[in-house]
């Protein structure tokens, strides 16, 4: 094995989040790779993470267990060797994480994220410049995490509730696309497919109008102060309702609008891959769906959306109100629903549900700061 061990390829996983503790599991697993992990809390992680499977459709696989190289909170430390980085996190973080490891990235590495939303090739274009012709770095990204997880024992385990039965990776340079499709696909042990440019990341329908239409729909009548019995809360995604739904159809309608008002001015940009949300989730997670017949239903019946739950933080007598400091706010605002009106705003297109959903959920992120 110490051969084995000295000629695998070492993966730098950058955050400590969900998705940083799934790909630790996964990747950790695999004898290909050796996984150091980026994170500020080393010394609350194990030499071994394990991947809970239980009620997933990765159930029949048992628990998966991964081995972990080395856990540091110092860039240099985890980049020494590195060929393959990936950065987990929400959004407003990959900035920060790339900056980090910026001064140690070895020539000829791939730099990518488990979620290319928000402008991952913007922000890697300028923390490293002319490095990436220069030093031969492959910017990478898939369209959407592998699988819907949630850490069990921060460090330790996670449980991995909805993988993806197909995932989508983009490369630039665009050369590379099938080298970082196989090694996508090698990774997370799911069939990747390539797509032609990071702008069908940052147009996909996916977190940036679920979340926020999601939000909006349970919570548009409150006033910043009323708190829930946490039983009156409904599930994110299995007790979707008509409010919501439609909410999220007038946000996918723009999107497309969005995306052919692009390909009409530049016809050889290919956005084939922004499908239509309902098409989108059916497609990506097939069986898992019970009832396909409406958007409403595609929500409340997908197997790999279930047990979901609103972010809320607890207040007096064992009430919550809904947690404005999450990523529902933080990430999906700034990085998906902004970017998409600036494009809009480029094209002359209006956009009257971004903008509802903009202006709503900064009201009441500006109540709470």
């Amino acid at each position: 094995t110490n051969q084995m061990e000295s000629s695998a390829i070492q993966v730098c996983i950058c955050g400590g989040g969900n998705g940083a503790h799934f790909s630790a599991a996964v990747i950790g697993s695999n004898p290909l790779y050796r996984v150091n992990v980026f994170t500020r809390q080393p010394q609350k992680w194990q030499k071994q993470i394990i991947g809970l499977t239980k009620d997933s459709i990765w159930e029949k696989r048992g628990d998966i267990i991964g081995n972990l190289n080395l856990v540091s909170d110092k860039p240099q430390e985890v980049s020494k060797g590195t060929k393959i980085f990936i950065i987990c996190g929400p959004a407003n973080i990959h900035q920060i994480l790339l900056e980090q490891i910026a001064p140690y990235v070895e020539k000829g590495s791939f730099v990518g994220t488990l979620f290319g939303q928000g402008g991952f090739d913007w922000m890697a274009s300028y923390v490293f410049g002319n490095r990436i012709s220069t030093d031969n770095l492959t910017i990478w990204g898939l369209q959407t995490i592998p699988a819907i997880c949630k850490f069990k024992d921060y460090g330790q385990s996670v449980r991995i509730i909805g993988p993806k039965k197909i995932l989508y990776s983009v490369s630039t340079p665009i050369h590379q696309q099938e080298v970082i499709r196989k090694t996508a696909e090698s990774l997370f042990g799911i069939i990747t497919l390539p797509i032609p440019n990071f702008l069908c990341l940052t147009l996909y329908p996916s977190n940036q109008i679920i979340h926020p239409g999601r939000m909006y729909g349970i919570f548009q009548d409150w006033d910043g102060k009323k708190s829930f019995e946490p039983n009156q809360v409904p599930f994110l995604y299995e007790d979707m309702d008509d409010i919501s739904a439609d909410m999220l159809q007038k946000l996918d309608d723009e999107i497309q609008m969005i995306k052919n008002a692009i390909q009409q001015k530049n016809s050889f940009t290919d956005l084939s891959s922004v499908l239509p949300l309902k098409e989108r989730i059916i497609f990506q997670y097939g069986e898992q769906i019970a009832n396909k017949s409406n958007l409403k239903e595609v929500f409340r019946t997908n197997q790999g959306y279930k047990t979901a739950r609103v972010p809320v933080r607890q207040v007096e007598n064992g009430k919550v109100i809904p947690e404005i400091n999450s990523r529902l706010f933080f990430e999906d605002i700034p990085y998906g629903l902004c970017i998409l009106k600036d494009l809009a705003e480029l094209l002359n297109l209006s956009t009257p549900a971004i903008d509802l959903m903009i202006e709503w959920h900064q009201k009441l992120s500006l109540i709470h700061i």
